[in-house]
């Protein structure tokens, strides 16, 4: 498992591991699974991946929703996969929910996603979303901050979904994959300076006219307005930035405060080690 803050390493570790140990990638970003999002999540291209086999790029288009069950299951499935060609498997990314549920104990809820409930729920303001959290289940609302819309309005659903409160769900017990963490060694000040830099190569290979492309092609997508790279143009359209440069500044800022929680999320962890480069995986 190769995870870590955004613009650390990550993709570049995960190549080199494996084109070491004859490995394929399953990526676990919740970006990279959406086709056209290309600059604005960094997908690795064609030239990047130096041949290696990278799954879960691409699989489906910005207007649908895609969870993490979704993305537990076409793991799953990828590795399966990759064990008939007797390949080692190397997980890549840093969306932490996703990897959390694939590698957890215990199977994901199976509750699907329900497009009417959410565009009723979409209208609701986020005290009005937690309060109707909280008369179904008090304990998920209280371990959900309720200005983290798009969770709560998860969390009812699934209550709903499940005819009771999830935090009460008893989930079964399934076969527990092992693995090995490892994150690139960065520290902070450089991880800044690598995300403003990206942040202006993303500018200059062309994020403003990707951003126009998806918006033509999905208006509706949620999933869109919500990135980090396209929310600060959509907010420039809205009049919330004076001008196009203050936009990609609040992109870097951003980004920066994403990454940073990142970086202090996984440095907590004591099943992840960080390393320089492959030489410390042994």
């Amino acid at each position: 498992m190769i995870t870590g803050a955004t613009c650390s390493g990550k993709t570049k570790l995960s190549i080199d591991l494996a084109l070491k140990t004859d490995a394929e990638i399953i990526c676990a970003d919740s970006r990279s699974v959406y086709c056209g999002l290309d600059i604005v999540s960094a997908k690795p291209k064609k030239e990047e991946m130096c041949g290696i086999e990278h799954h879960l790029l691409d699989i489906i288009t910005p207007d649908n929703d895609f969870s993490a069950g979704d993305f537990v299951k076409e793991a799953k499935n990828a590795i399966d996969e990759i064990r008939k060609r007797g390949k080692k498997i190397i997980i890549a990314g840093g969306t932490w929910f996703y990897i959390k549920s694939l590698l957890d104990e215990k199977e994901l809820p199976q509750v699907g996603i329900n497009k009417e409930l959410r565009e009723k729920l979409g209208l609701k303001t986020p005290d009005e979303l937690w309060e109707e959290l909280l008369k179904l289940d008090p304990v998920r609302a209280g371990q959900i901050h309720k200005n983290n819309k798009d969770k709560v309005i998860r969390s009812i659903e699934m209550c709903i979904g499940l005819n009771m409160p999830v935090s009460q769900y008893k989930r079964e017990e399934k076969e527990q994959i092992k693995a090995r963490w490892f994150m690139p060694k960065i520290s902070r000040e450089e991880l800044y300076e690598r995300i403003n830099k990206r942040v202006d190569i993303m500018i200059q290979e062309g994020l403003y006219e990707e951003w126009q492309k998806n918006k033509s092609l999905y208006p509706h997508s949620k999933i869109l307005q919500n990135t980090i790279g396209y929310r600060e143009f959509f907010e420039l359209e809205h009049g919330m930035w004076k001008d196009f440069n203050e936009a990609v500044e609040k992109i870097k800022q951003r980004t920066r405060n994403f990454a940073k929680r990142q970086l202090t999320y996984f440095r907590s962890n004591p099943l992840i080690k960080e390393i320089e480069g492959i030489d410390g995986i042994n």
